[in-house]
């Protein structure tokens, strides 16, 4: 269904607009392959998915999309995700792409699934070096090996979500 807007210039607010229930996204978990799946299309649904306070950035020009993350993801700290090169950064814990339909987030189309499940496939095994942050693919037990020869902690796994206990 399209959604449609009161063409009243007289009034300010939107009337009869039709939001979709679910949307259609790219979920991108630390250490996991990128993969098609259908979200709730509310605020604490999206809030879910990333474990806390969402935040989007938008970081193709030429593209209708929105990366969506959780905004203390560096801070608390998760798990290093995906590198941004389009930003020289990288994404910390769960993320997702979906539309950007202007004032509301909106599904994906089939052809930016694949190219997004194409970009994000594989998960990233991310460090400093002295010539910047370098990402290298790899395999989900290669990342988990990764992650578990560098942790500091005794190998205890940290939370994925900001409101997982670390114990």
């Amino acid at each position: 269904m399209v959604p449609t807007r009161s063409l009243n210039p007289s009034t300010s607010r939107k009337t009869n607009v039709s939001k979709p229930e679910k949307l259609r996204v790219v979920l991108v978990e630390p250490g996991q392959y990128a993969r098609e799946v259908e979200i709730g299309n509310t605020l604490e649904a999206k809030q879910a998915v990333v474990g806390g306070v969402i935040d989007a950035i938008y970081p193709w020009k030429d593209d209708a999309v929105a990366l969506i993350f959780n905004d203390a993801g560096k801070v608390i700290p998760l798990e290093p995700n995906r590198a941004l090169p389009e930003y020289e950064d990288v994404v910390f814990g769960t993320f997702f792409l979906c539309g950007d339909g202007g004032e509301d987030f909106c599904s994906l189309t089939d052809e930016q699934v694949k190219r997004y499940i194409e970009r994000f496939r594989q998960p990233e095994i991310i460090f400093d070096s002295p010539t910047g942050i370098v990402a290298m693919r790899c395999e989900p037990d290669q990342y988990d090996r990764f992650i578990q020869a560098t942790r500091g902690d005794g190998g205890k796994t940290p939370p994925k979500h900001r409101d997982e206990p670390s114990r």
